[in-house]
C-alpha cells in the first residue's frame, strides 16, 4: 500500500498510458493493492467508480478500507494529496453501503475520524462523518414504503374498470410513470450486483420491488383485458392499453411499456380480441421496439437515444450483467483481478443510475392512483389461460 506509482502490479492493453489518457481503457488487471493504489491517484472518475461499485467482486469492503486507512497513515506525512484522495475514496465507498453498513464498517470508520481532526484534516473528517451518519440512517430507513397513497375521498367509480375508458390515456401514463419512477429512483447502485447474483428481498430490496412491480403491471392489465364480459368491453380496455403503452414510450417509461407490450402480446389475450390495420399496426410498432432478435437492438437504440427522465426496461440491464458475470473469469492468466470486467460491470449499472439523474416531476392524481390500487387484483397465469378458454374455447379436435 506504500506505492506511489502502481504500475508494476498493474497490466495494460496498450503499454502505461500517457499523461491524460484514460486509465480504464488501458488496465486490464493488476493486484488488489495495485487497483486501490491506481484509485487513490483518481486520474481517471470511470476507473475510481468502477472500484467503489463493483470492489465487493475482489476483495471485502473491509479490506478496502483498511487498505486505505494504512495508505492514508503513510502519506500524510510525505504527500498530502495522495493521503487526502485516501480519504476522499474512502469516503465514497462508505457512501455506498446503504443498509450493508455492517458494524466492522463502522468501527473502521470510527476509528478513522478522529485521527483526521487530530491532523487537522477538518473539512475530511466532517465530510466522512457526516456521510457515516447518513449511511447509518439509512439502515434504520424502511426504503420500501412508496409515497403515494390511496385517497381517502374517492367515488366507488373509480375503483371500477370503465374509468380507464373515461379518463385519457396520456393520464394514464403520466401516474404510472410516476410510480414507476418513484420505485425505480430508490435503487441503490450496491443492490444491483446482490440481484444479478441472486434474487433476494433481504439483499436487494428496491431492486425486488421494482421487478415485482413490473411483473404486478403486466399481470394487472392482462387480467383487466380478460375480466370484461363482453367482446366489446374486451375490446375497448385492450385498445385504450394500446394508447397508454404509445404514451410511456414517449415518456421514455420503457419499463412500463414493455409491461404493457407483455400484457397485450400474450396469447391468450390477442386469442380473444380483434384489431383494426390501425391497432395492428400500434402493436406491430411496439413490436419492432420490443423485439428481443439480435439482443434487443431496436430497444437499445431507442435508450441510447433517449434523453432524461427516462426509466430502462430493466430486464435488459440485468440480463446483460448476467451474462457478463458469468462469462467472464474473475482474474486472468496469472492470477490477476481481471479489471476489464469490473469495468464492464460498473458501466451496465451505471445506466440505470444515469437514468435515476432526472425526475419526472408529475403531480399525483388521487382519482387515477386509487384506480390502480398498486396494481394488486390480477389474476394468476393458470387462471389467466382458463378466463381465455371460457371467452373462446379451444376447438376439440376430432
Amino acid at each position: 500500500m506504500w506505492l506511489l506509482d502502481p504500475s508494476e502490479q498493474l497490466l495494460y492493453n496498450y503499454g502505461p498510458p500517457a499523461e491524460g489518457d484514460s486509465m480504464h481503457t488501458h488496465i486490464r488487471g493488476g493486484s488488489v493493492s495495485g487497483l486501490i493504489c491506481e484509485a487513490t491517484l483518481y486520474r481517471d472518475r470511470d476507473f475510481v467508480e468502477a472500484i467503489v461499485y463493483t470492489h465487493s467482486t475482489f476483495t471485502s469492503t473491509e479490506e478496502l478500507l483498511r487498505k486505505l486507512r494504512k495508505r492514508y497513515d503513510y502519506f500524510v506525512i510525505r504527500d498530502p494529496t495522495i493521503a487526502e484522495n485516501c480519504v476522499r475514496l474512502f469516503t465514497e465507498v462508505l457512501g455506498n453501503m446503504w443498509m450493508f453498513l455492517s458494524k466492522p464498517i463502522i468501527n473502521i470508520a470510527n476509528n478513522f475520524i478522529p485521527k483526521l481532526f487530530e491532523d487537522n484534516q477538518f473539512s475530511l473528517g466532517m465530510s466522512l462523518q457526516n456521510t457515516l451518519y447518513t449511511q447509518y440512517q439509512y439502515c434504520k430507513d424502511d426504503t420500501n414504503v412508496p409515497r403515494y397513497r390511496h385517497a381517502t375521498s374517492i367515488s366507488s367509480d373509480h375503483l371500477t374498470w370503465s374509468f380507464l375508458l373515461k379518463c385519457k390515456p396520456r393520464d394514464i401514463a403520466l401516474q404510472m410513470t410516476q410510480i414507476d419512477f418513484e420505485k425505480f429512483s430508490k435503487i441503490k447502485m450496491c443492490e444491483i450486483l446482490k440481484y444479478v447474483k441472486s434474487p433476494s428481498e433481504a439483499t436487494a430490496p428496491n431492486m425486488c420491488s421494482f421487478v415485482n412491480h413490473f411483473n404486478a403491471v403486466s399481470f394487472w392489465a392482462t387480467t383487466m383485458i380478460l375480466q370484461r364480459e363482453t367482446k366489446d368491453e374486451r375490446q375497448k380496455v385492450y385498445r385504450r392499453f394500446l394508447s397508454v403503452m404509445e404514451h410511456l414510450i414517449k415518456l421514455n417509461n420503457f419499463s412500463s411499456a414493455f409491461a404493457l407490450f407483455a400484457a397485450v402480446s400474450k396469447t391468450a389475450v390477442r386469442r380473444v380480441v380483434t384489431l383494426s390495420s390501425k391497432q395492428e399496426k400500434i402493436l406491430d410498432s411496439s413490436q419492432t421496439l420490443m423485439d428481443s432478435s439480435d439482443s434487443h437492438k431496436n430497444l437499445r437504440s431507442a435508450l441510447r437515444s433517449a434523453t432524461p427522465p427516462l426509466i430502462p426496461y430493466l430486464g435488459l440491464c440485468v440480463a446483460d450483467l448476467t451474462f457478463l458475470i458469468h462469462g467472464n473469469p474473475d482474474k486472468l492468466e496469472g492470477g490477476e483481478i481481471n479489471f476489464t470486467k469490473r469495468h464492464l460491470t460498473f458501466k451496465f449499472m451505471d445506466v440505470v443510475r444515469h437514468s435515476q439523474t432526472t425526475p419526472y416531476n408529475i403531480a399525483p392524481r388521487d382519482d387515477v392512483i386509487t384506480f390502480f390500487n398498486n396494481f394488486s387484483e390480477y389474476l394468476a397465469e393458470e387462471d389467466i389461460w382458463r378466463r381465455s378458454e371460457e371467452i373462446k374455447p379451444r376447438r376439440r379436435r376430432t
